[in-house]
């Protein structure tokens, strides 16, 4: 009888993986409260109270911006096609285009002071909501996002050694809405992250091979 082992291979993949330029970031939230009355898509008719939010997408490591100020942050360039804001069963995307002259990052704090993080900005001093492509009242919905946690959590402003999974462990606080002009449209209870390496596509090529490994029992 054969059996099929995946471990091998796996193992060659994460080794592989943690060289990896590109990484994937998954916000998941409980949509706790929905005061969008505006017959668009995420009207609370099409997203009740209760649906799940799943905030996603992708930054390449070597895209960053150090707070000028010398605060302890780095902001990690958004890779605007790979956004998606789903809730429920409503997905939307970023603003495109994006506001001239703004940048939407997800930033590390490391140490800010004796405090660790992320937060989703324009800028790498503050948390302010990434504009997504659905019209609110006041301008774009916007998907407000930051999370502390304590100052043992990360130990560099790398995105390479912030790869793992975070939920309440070590939280000191939260804050994730669906903003509108300041407002918080729709409130979101924090559930957990993961921040992932991407193998680049020769990297995949190199380690498929190798995760179907074959023994041979008698």
């Amino acid at each position: 009888m054969r059996q099929v082992l995946v471990s091998a291979g796996l193992a060659s993949m994460l080794s592989l993986a943690a060289g990896a330029a590109i990484f994937q970031v998954e916000i998941h939230g409980d949509i706790y409260y929905n005061g969008i009355r505006n017959g668009g898509p995420l009207d609370r008719t099409y997203v009740p109270a209760g649906s799940k939010a799943v905030i996603s997408f992708q930054l390449d490591s070597n895209l960053y911006l150090n707070d000028p100020d010398g605060l302890p942050t780095r902001g990690y360039t958004i890779n605007q096609g790979s956004f998606t804001a789903t809730y429920g069963s409503v997905t939307v995307g970023i603003q495109n285009p994006f506001p001239a002259g703004q940048t939407p990052m997800f930033v590390l704090r490391n140490n800010d002071p004796a405090v660790d993080g992320f937060f989703l900005s324009t800028g790498t001093a503050y948390p302010f909501p990434v504009p997504t492509s659905e019209p609110g009242a006041f301008g774009q919905f916007g998907v407000y996002y930051t999370v502390g946690y304590e100052g043992n959590t990360l130990s560099s402003l790398n995105i390479a050694d912030a790869v793992g999974f975070y939920d309440f462990t070590g939280l000191t606080s939260f804050g994730f809405a669906t903003d509108d002009g300041g407002n918080d449209a729709m409130g979101i209870d924090f559930n957990h992250m993961v921040i992932s390496a991407i193998p680049a596509p020769s990297t995949l090529a190199m380690v498929l091979p190798l995760t179907l490994v074959r023994r041979r029992r008698r």
